[in-house]
């Protein structure tokens, strides 16, 4: 089993052990993440999964939508019809747009330019510009649901469909080009004020099926791939270890501190993809 597990390991890995660990520790986050508070903090396992491979992005996102995949099937048998299917729906229709606007700008970012060193560098700046941009909205969404609710209870936003096509167009998009739609999916779900349970169901039925649709531009770009589905396969484990601790963390946090606790993750992860925009497109 060791030697099956060893051999489906990418080739072009230099550091096996820090891939184990490295990768290991990025599916055990974003399906802890996925499972017990709606995913937001699961932005800071791209970023970390890229570090496994050594700085290969494209490798780093083939890997990841598997095993996200995986983690959506653990977290749906988990919280079952449990969401609000409304609030889901809502954003379906845009996040199929921005899914599709996403393969595009992968397609024409791989494409761009002559050189495979060309293509990889605007891949980057477009990554680094789309998350800073995501990074100082969630930011900015964070300080301000903190004014108002030291004004007082804020009243529970009551979307209408452009809102949530919209937003669903930011989080297919997004997500489409660097797994990091939590936070735009936080900033429209929370503030509706479901029940937490409610809340996680809601994200994890919704990214189950942007992540299914993903996968077609994913596969047919070549980005999912025997190397990467062998690794996915390796690292798998983490997802189950991931979803169990999730839950069980859930179920022992009550409500006003959940919130307190993903309005905390998003700033965070707000942060991070801000300084990571600012890092590759700041001298």
């Amino acid at each position: 089993m060791f030697l099956i597990a060893w051999s489906l390991i990418p080739p072009d890995v230099a550091n096996v052990t820090a891939f184990l660990l490295l990768g290991g520790l990025s599916a055990m986050l974003v399906s802890a993440a996925k499972a017990g508070f709606g995913g937001t903090i699961g932005v800071l396992s791209f970023p970390i999964m890229v570090y496994a491979y050594g700085g290969d992005a494209m490798s780093a996102a083939g890997t990841t939508l598997p095993l996200l995949v995986a983690t959506d099937l653990v977290a749906l048998a988990s919280w079952w019809r449990k969401w609000n299917w409304r609030a889901a729906w809502m954003m379906l229709p845009g996040a199929m747009v921005g899914i599709a606007a996403g393969g595009a700008a992968l397609w024409a970012l791989r494409h761009l330019g002559g050189s495979v060193e060309a293509t990889k560098t605007s891949t980057d700046v477009a990554n680094a510009a789309l998350m800073l941009i995501v990074g100082v909205i969630s930011v900015g969404f964070v300080i301000i649901q903190a004014v108002s609710a030291m004004r007082g209870r804020a009243l529970a936003f009551r979307p209408v469909p452009w809102q949530g096509a919209a937003a669903g167009g930011a989080a297919g998009l997004t997500s489409t080009l660097a797994h990091a739609a939590g936070p735009v999916a936080t900033m429209y779900l929370l503030p509706q004020q479901m029940p937490k349970g409610t809340y996680v169901a809601t994200t994890v039925v919704f990214f189950a099926i942007v992540n299914q649709l993903k996968l077609i531009p994913y596969i047919a770009m070549g980005l999912i791939n025997t190397a990467t589905l062998g690794a996915g396969l390796v690292l798998l484990p983490g997802v189950i270890v991931g979803a169990i601790l999730g839950i069980k963390l859930h179920g022992r946090i009550p409500q006003w501190k959940f919130t307190a606790i993903v309005y905390t993750l998003l700033a965070i992860a707000g942060a991070h993809m801000t300084y990571k925009g600012l890092s590759v497109l700041l001298p």
